[in-house]
């Protein structure tokens, strides 16, 4: 389960910071908010850490996220998914 997440200059998320997470969340926003967004994101982390902590697995985890961001996304380059016109660097916590 997770506790909280942290998101800055992810896609539509300029900045996110969401802790005190229970096992249900609802995820509540109008349309173009990033909420489709959040849940790929989360989605992502977590598929490219259980893929990770198997221990078979022969890709870095920065190469399996990085591909698991690829194929969740649909985006043509990676850096596609960081927010446009804004002062630093995509990060991401959870």
């Amino acid at each position: 389960m997770l506790d909280q997440v942290y998101m800055q200059n992810y896609g539509p998320l300029q900045d996110l910071s969401w802790s005190g997470l229970g096992p249900i969340n609802l995820v509540l926003g109008g349309n173009g908010t990033g909420k489709t967004f959040l849940l790929k994101a989360l989605y992502t982390a977590i598929r490219t850490l259980e893929e990770y902590r198997r221990g078979d697995e022969q890709r870095t985890i920065a190469e399996i996220l990085a591909q698991k961001l690829y194929w969740t996304f649909q985006c043509d380059k990676i850096g596609d998914l960081v927010t446009k016109g804004v002062d630093g660097s995509l990060s991401f916590s959870m």
